[in-house]
């Protein structure tokens, strides 16, 4: 297989990037560009680490097995996104890794398999990546659909969004009613003729993580004020220190996504800097938008249907 300069790397740059380097690591190439960007996808890299609370009533011994499950989510995901992305700036070198990302994002890492492990080595990624890809898609429908299973048993959605399967015992309304859902959606997105990498999902991305980071920010509070409350646990790296650490974390990360948001969504000016134009306006409202309709929803659901306010309430501190 032939090697070019425009599609893949020559022979001078792979032997000038056979040379481990720590350059990644280095304060000044952490925070250049648009950090703000990178430390979204960053984050975006970790959402699902607290997936494991939801399947706590599957777990033999949730207090113990699920805290564990967590941190070995969290660290696992860690240590394999730095060494994976290292891996890759150390493939074309850290001088030609930001020419070739710019030229073409979308298949980066197959030019990359195919320049060191050529044809059978892109075509198996390829496959992996796809694969994968399928997993995360199937991963993300089955939290989405215990979401509305148990949104439908607590009063939010329709009740016969919660019901199960009579012989798999499987919440099969809601996951049909999830891939309605996305069907809808990406039909949505080829009628405006949307591209799927560089505006649907980074788009949406961008607005999902900023929601996340502040989510759970407000969360950190949240675990400081409930434990100083109740005293149920006297720890203070638990109930103090570490969700004070991760209030300051999340809220700085929020800040630098707000910031650069422009930038993920193309809403710059001639030099290249951020400017908050429609399209970025419209995005970030979806943050606010949001949550007021779920508070709306819920001061409508306390004032109409006490009973099923009580209940929502009973799921939620359950």
């Amino acid at each position: 297989m032939e090697l070019n300069e425009t599609c893949f790397p020559t022979r001078e740059i792979l032997h000038s990037s056979s040379k481990h380097s720590l350059a990644p690591f280095e304060p000044a190439n952490v925070v250049s560009g648009s950090p703000g960007v990178g430390l979204m996808f960053a984050i975006a890299a970790f959402i699902g680490f607290e997936a494991t609370a939801i399947f706590r009533d599957e777990a033999k011994e949730p207090h113990r097995t699920i805290p564990r499950a967590t941190y070995a989510a969290v660290i696992g995901i860690g240590i394999f996104y730095t060494l994976a992305a290292w891996g890759l700036v150390m493939a074309w070198g850290p001088d030609h890794i930001l020419d070739e990302a710019a030229a073409d994002p979308g298949t980066l890492i197959l030019r990359t398999m195919s320049a060191y492990l050529g044809v059978a080595g892109e075509i198996t990624v390829n496959v992996l990546l796809i694969t994968s890809m399928f997993a995360c898609v199937l991963s993300f429908h089955n939290v989405v659909t215990r979401y509305q299973h148990s949104m439908s048993n607590a009063g939010v959605l329709p009740e016969k969004v919660g019901a199960v399967h009579h012989k798999h015992l499987s919440p099969h309304v809601s996951s049909v009613v999830q891939t309605a859902t996305a069907v809808v959606l990406i039909a949505v997105f080829a009628i405006f003729q949307l591209d799927p990498v560089l505006q649907v999902f980074t788009w949406f991305a961008g607005v999902a993580t900023l929601a996340i980071a502040i989510l759970m920010a407000v969360t950190s509070i949240a675990v400081i004020v409930y434990f100083a409350k109740t005293k149920k646990d006297r720890r203070l790296w638990n109930t103090v220190i570490a969700p004070a650490l991760g209030f300051v974390g999340l809220v700085v990360s929020a800040v630098l996504i707000v910031a650069y948001f422009p930038i993920m969504v193309g809403d710059v000016d001639a030099d290249g800097n951020p400017v908050f134009a429609a399209v970025s306006w419209l995005l970030l409202a979806l943050v606010v938008v949001v949550p007021a309709i779920g508070y709306i929803q819920a001061a409508w659901i306390k004032a109409r249907r006490p009973a099923a306010y009580a209940k929502l309430t009973d799921t939620i501190a359950g």
